[in-house]
């Protein structure tokens, strides 16, 4: 598994000194239903007989709290699901309080008629990215270089409601983009990457009918938008590279990868 839900646990959530009260916390979800299963995981203060319930890389993490057992009860948890088939769900679980918001994704496999959760994610980058992203925000008369790279590095290290938003106030200098780079307008590609402070745009030879603009990246980390008129030529969501994709206007989407 790419993570240790109890080490995120540790760091972030049992160090914060007020939660607020789960808002969905008395809605009952038929038992075994994939809502069922994230509920019980993230939001439920006690998952019986949950080896059960899981498969693949999440039997490493049996003897484990939930995240909902963690939690015990504090925070404001919400899901809402992003893919779903008859086979396989994936699921988007928005964690909050007062300061800080964190995105996990579960992933679910029906066995036999029974669903199961397959894996847990949460997107990282190595921690020198929200450190400098930290020290760069308190620093005020940034030079026009540092700024466009403290933008960047705020899409980076922002929310999905955060791309989401900026995809959609942006979205007219987002098809300029789009258009000159199928037309090979260098400075004007320039210009309004710059404007909206990304740095690469390419096509993946694995997914010849998307573009893909990010403001940045780390190795194989990525985060961003994709371009495509085609949902069928979107790459797979999957735990093990694109754990993260959403639809959030015709055409485009806003991704993760890892």
């Amino acid at each position: 598994m790419k993570i240790k839900i109890n080490y995120f646990l540790l760091t972030f959530l049992l160090s914060l000194s007020l939660f607020v009260n789960i808002s969905a916390q008395d809605i009952i979800y038929p038992k075994n239903s994939p809502e069922w299963l994230v509920d019980m995981f993230f939001n439920k203060t006690y998952f019986p007989d949950k080896e059960l319930y899981f498969i693949g890389d999440m039997l490493q993490d049996v003897n484990y709290p939930t995240i909902g057992e963690e939690l015990d009860g504090r925070g404001n948890v919400s899901f809402r699901v992003i893919d779903f088939n008859d086979q396989n769900a994936v699921y988007s679980i928005d964690i909050k309080d007062n300061k800080s918001n964190v995105n996990f994704y579960c992933y679910l496999q029906n066995v036999s008629g029974n669903w199961k959760i397959e894996a847990v994610r949460k997107f990282e980058f190595p921690d020198f990215i929200y450190t400098s992203t930290d020290s760069l925000s308190r620093i005020e008369n940034l030079p026009d270089s540092v700024s466009l790279l403290l933008g960047s590095l705020k899409l980076m290290t922002g929310t999905d409601e955060n791309l989401k938003t900026f995809l959609s106030e942006n979205i007219n200098n987002f098809y300029k983009i789009v258009s000159a780079f199928k037309n090979n307008e260098t400075d004007i590609l320039k210009f309004h990457m710059s404007k909206l402070n990304l740095d690469y745009i390419f096509i993946d030879d694995l997914y010849p009918r998307c573009i893909f603009i990010l403001p940045g990246k780390f190795n194989r980390i990525e985060v961003g938008f994709i371009y495509s008129k085609n949902n069928s030529a979107l790459p797979k969501i999957t735990p093990g590279r694109y754990i993260y994709i959403e639809e959030v206007l015709l055409n485009w989407y806003v991704f993760r990868a890892m």
